[in-house]
């Protein structure tokens, strides 16, 4: 890392089916031409993150792959594997958590469905002392939520079917819910509809 890094890392989860979307959510475009994928990683770099993992599998793992080996992102990332995302999105963060460099000081846990993000709402989060920490819109929480490092053990420890959930609600007293502009920590594309409303 280059002098006066943070050390904070960005964990894309792009390993889910994308059943409702029906193409991997990943390579869907914004209004520029770049991919889901490739927006976040941009962003992820604008903001300070130092380090980008792109979590994948089954079953559009091999093809987002493909389609980052012929244009990668850029800034560059980290493919980890998830070989069951069935198991739910915490087993795509322990596959994330589980790919980090050892200097990594926290880590922003970023869905690919949330790829318009404010480069200045990334600022925020990765300088934020808070090591639990939850970027809200008008009262509703939102991501990349931020993890200290601290408590990424913990993380990996967490039941599958609770999720991160979990750690929120056994360490109320640590989490920090941090207002936020920007309204793009909500918007969650999910469905074929949704993703049109984007580009209209």
């Amino acid at each position: 890392m280059s002098a006066g890094a943070t050390g904070v890392a960005a964990v894309v989860l792009a390993a889910g089916a994308s059943t409702r979307m029906g193409e991997p959510k990943a390579l869907l475009r914004i209004g520029d031409g770049s991919s889901y994928v490739e927006a976040i990683a941009a962003t992820a770099r604008a903001g300070g993150c130092d380090e980008i993992v792109v979590v994948l599998g089954p079953p559009h793992g091999d093809t987002i792959r493909a389609q980052l080996a012929s244009a990668p992102p850029s800034p560059s990332a980290t493919i980890a594997w998830n070989p069951d995302p069935s198991r739910g999105m915490l087993s795509s963060v322990h596959a994330g958590i589980a790919a980090l460099s050892a200097g990594v000081t926290a880590a922003l846990i970023w869905p690919v469905d949330i790829p318009f993000v404010a480069v200045a709402t990334v600022r925020t989060l990765v300088m934020h002392s808070g090591t639990i920490v939850v970027p809200v819109h008008n009262s509703r929480g939102g991501h990349p939520l931020r993890l200290g490092r601290g408590w990424l053990a913990e993380v990996m420890t967490l039941d599958p079917a609770r999720g991160l959930k979990a750690l929120l609600a056994a360490h109320a007293a640590d989490v920090t819910r941090l207002p936020v502009d920007d309204a793009a920590v909500l918007v969650d594309v999910d469905t074929p509809e949704d993703y049109a409303r984007t580009r209209a």
